[in-house]
């Protein structure tokens, strides 16, 4: 109810009915409002590969389909592409039922029947899972991989809901926030030597790591290597994101301590919106970011945009995607805004009205220019209160996906997360997850993170000696 009508009361008003029976081998549905009825009697779900958990589940999904149609059919709703998918992570289902031996084809009419997907999503989630299955692992202990955070950005962008504070109010905390970190650091890398782990990616995010510079910025990267890095590590990413921070000193030693990834991140390549969302920084900068990171060998590149910004519609979006093409990364991340309760720009949400048709044709146009420079859509996911209910969608060259990105979305590995705003996820066997919480500001971060660093470290011992 809430996913459809935020803003709903409740306790007078219309009256919402739904009821469920199980008759003859099979499960009756009806749902009722002001009038308005919508049955279903579901067969399918008596397929000896579902469980009883399954049919307790299904009984909830077909409830969320029935009460989804009689709101469109009352107010007039358009349907939504992804039908009744709210969660964050459309592809864990999708690979749950692939493990479970269901094959595409048959999972493609379950995700149009019983889901509501449109054809389109349908075949999206289909193809990217085939697109990621290759990078699991039968253990989701062994390889892991690790994420770092730096909390710290020039400006903060006017969407943003990440750990991000701004140099020029929270510089001060830097130099103790690195000490702090390079603490954990080392305390983590002494485990992961201690328990014999390989580590397949390092992501350093944050924020904008590349807030950091010279030689604080080498030493961390030099920690990075000596304690996180093993020998199978085969990704080492930082999301240097904004371009102003890419000097070629610092692209420099980015290159000599061995990153092969890095993003950079204009979120857009018209000026004017650059302006009103705070990046501070100008087209010409990434451009000139962009061609120094190629010219000192970066090997990859991936550069983020945002659909739905404000003051942007298709003319926009098209130009930048025509300039990106002149650039030429190996990655592109399309979002779809989506405000949270965090970013400022949440607060003009109402002055901010993009039409669902039009949030479609700004995905499908990013998507026929990701196509046409040889990419494939990789790994995506969706985000409350976001433009036109549809997703965000990273692309990829082809043998350049980022292993990280696939492996922290679809939670089949143990992410072991540092820094400030790091969430550590701990995989077991059957694929379910335990967290760990960082402090998000880098103050509370480096008064605590000493304190508890013992405790953490036991938990993870503990974790990885019963992982079988």
């Amino acid at each position: 109810m809430k996913s459809l009508a935020p803003n709903a009361n409740f306790g007078k008003g219309k009256v919402l009915r739904a009821q469920y029976a199980w008759e003859d081998s099979a499960l009756f549905v009806a749902v009722c409002l002001d009038g308005e009825e919508w049955t279903l009697r579901d067969t399918e779900i008596f397929d000896p590969r579902y469980d009883e958990r399954d049919r307790e589940r299904r009984i909830k999904e077909r409830v969320r389909l029935g009460i989804r149609r009689v709101f469109e059919r009352v107010y007039g709703l358009a349907e939504s592409p992804w039908g009744i998918l709210t969660g964050v992570r459309p592809m864990k289902m999708v690979h749950s039922m692939l493990d479970r031996g269901f094959p595409p084809e048959e999972l493609k009419v379950l995700l149009r029947e019983v889901y509501a997907l449109s054809p389109k999503k349908a075949d999206l989630l289909l193809e990217v899972a085939a697109e990621q299955r290759p990078y699991f692992h039968p253990d989701p202990n062994n390889p892991i991989g690790i994420y770092v955070g730096i909390p710290f950005c020039p400006t903060r962008c006017s969407y943003c809901s990440f750990a991000a504070y701004p140099l020029h109010t929270h510089g001060h905390l830097l130099p103790a926030f690195l000490e702090a970190l390079h603490a954990e650091i080392a305390a983590v890398g002494s485990l992961i030597k201690e328990r014999g782990l390989e580590v397949e990616a390092v992501y350093l995010g944050g924020g904008t790591p590349t807030t950091v510079q010279g030689a604080d910025l080498d030493r961390l990267l030099g920690l990075l290597r000596e304690h996180l890095c093993t020998a199978t590590t085969r990704e080492f990413t930082v999301e240097a994101g904004r371009p102003e921070t890419l000097s070629r000193e610092t692209l420099s030693i980015l290159k000599a301590n061995g990153t092969q990834r890095i993003c950079i991140n204009p979120q857009t390549m018209h000026e004017p919106t650059l302006q009103a969302i705070g990046r501070r920084h100008t087209v010409e900068e990434v451009r000139t970011a962009f061609a120094a990171a190629r010219d000192i060998g970066i090997p990859l590149i991936n550069m983020d945009i945002i659909l739905g910004l404000p003051g942007e519609e298709l003319p926009q979006v098209r130009q930048t995607l025509e300039e990106i093409a002149d650039l030429g990364p190996d990655n592109l991340t399309v979002h779809s805004l989506a405000l949270k309760r965090a970013s400022r720009l949440k607060k003009d949400w109402e002055q901010e009205r993009i039409a669902q048709e039009q949030g479609e044709a700004m995905v499908d146009l990013a998507r026929d220019y990701a196509l046409s420079w040889g990419m494939s859509p990789y790994y995506l996911y969706r985000q409350r209160h976001i433009l036109g209910d549809l997703e965000n969608i990273g692309y990829s060259k082809p043998g350049a996906a980022s292993v990280y990105n696939i492996q922290m979305m679809e939670e089949r590995q143990t992410i072991l997360a540092l820094g400030a705003g790091g969430i550590t996820k701990l995989i077991a066997p059957d694929l379910t997850l335990a967290r760990q919480v960082n402090p998000k500001c880098p103050a509370a971060y480096t008064a605590q993170i000493r304190g508890c660093l013992e405790e953490r470290l036991a938990a993870l011992r503990r974790h990885f000696s019963s992982r079988y």
